[in-house]
């Protein structure tokens, strides 16, 4: 088709030839093969000049249109690679989605005005090449999938507190051990979370959390907490802001143990990252690394 809108652009198969760097047999053959697909003569040729048939008039108008919307697309396409643009499909745990990047996006679209974002919050693991999302934020230590890149954006602590209530009425647990006289908010699954570690005692140690209110969900241990029912062990993206607020206070941090917890980006491996999903990732290490904005209070 692109042969066929040249030679009748430049007049002659030689001078179509020249301009496409083909020899003129080349474009022949191919003009040949075209008609015989199409089973009508699109050119009557004589050793002088060429002149469109009645077939070959029709065929050139519909082929400028096809090849001119073939070079919009491309264009448009290409552009994409250089200028963040396009539907960018975010998948994020659901607390952390809701809490933390929500807020962050909208100084991200003021950013990126030409970038729309969808974002669907999930705890299950996604599959990115069927969901047809461009980035999966989530949580834990190390994670190992070959189709995908995963990047760390920033460590993530989990802390015990309390509420100033609570601490008021029952006092505050200077060392872990102090934690068996106090009531505990736990989890009935996983059971693990319930093993509380720390340092310093003099080495690591765990301390078995036990207590009145048991729940599977941080959100409502988060609450407890606030209410002043009893001690919590959560990430501080949960209750930062309520320390910073002083309606929570952190103990034992003499004790934290480093966390090995991080907070990832994960995209598929592409040849060429999409400008929408590179400048993402890019806003995220400017906003949350290397200490997310929920941690950055005095304690």
């Amino acid at each position: 088709m692109s042969i066929f809108a040249q030679v009748v652009k430049y007049g002659s198969l030689s001078a179509a030839a020249r301009h496409m760097h083909l020899t003129p047999s080349a474009i022949s053959k191919q003009l040949g093969a075209l008609e015989d697909r199409l089973g009508v003569r699109l050119l009557n040729r004589t050793t002088r000049r060429l002149n469109l048939t009645e077939a070959g008039a029709r065929y050139l108008q519909h082929s400028q249109r096809i090849l001119r919307e073939i070079e919009d697309a491309e264009t448009e396409v290409g552009g994409m690679r250089d200028k963040p643009r396009g539907l960018l499909k975010v998948n994020a745990p659901v607390v952390m989605g809701a809490r933390q990047i929500s807020p962050l996006l909208v100084e991200f679209q003021e950013r990126y005005p030409e970038i729309q974002v969808e974002m669907n919050v999930s705890d299950r693991r996604v599959d990115l090449l069927e969901t047809g999302e461009d980035v999966a934020l989530r949580i834990g230590e190390e994670l190992y999938d070959s189709s995908m890149i995963a990047r760390k954006i920033c460590k993530l602590r989990r802390i015990v507190y309390a509420s100033p209530h609570y601490l008021e009425k029952y006092g505050e647990p200077k060392h872990p051990d102090d934690l068996n006289a106090h009531n505990c908010i736990t989890y009935n699954e996983p059971a693990y979370l319930n093993d509380w570690p720390f340092n310093n005692c003099p080495g690591p140690k765990f301390i078995r959390a036990t207590g009145s209110f048991i729940s599977n969900n941080g959100e409502a241990h988060h609450y407890a907490a606030l209410q002043g029912l009893g001690i919590a062990r959560l990430a501080t993206l949960l209750c930062g802001e309520k320390i910073k607020s002083g309606e929570l206070v952190e103990i034992l941090r003499d004790y934290e143990p480093p966390s090995r917890v991080y907070f990832w980006a994960i995209y598929p491996q592409n040849r060429y990252l999409p400008p929408k999903v590179r400048v993402f990732i890019d806003y995220l290490l400017e906003k949350l690394s290397p200490t997310p904005p929920w941690d950055q209070y005095d304690s």
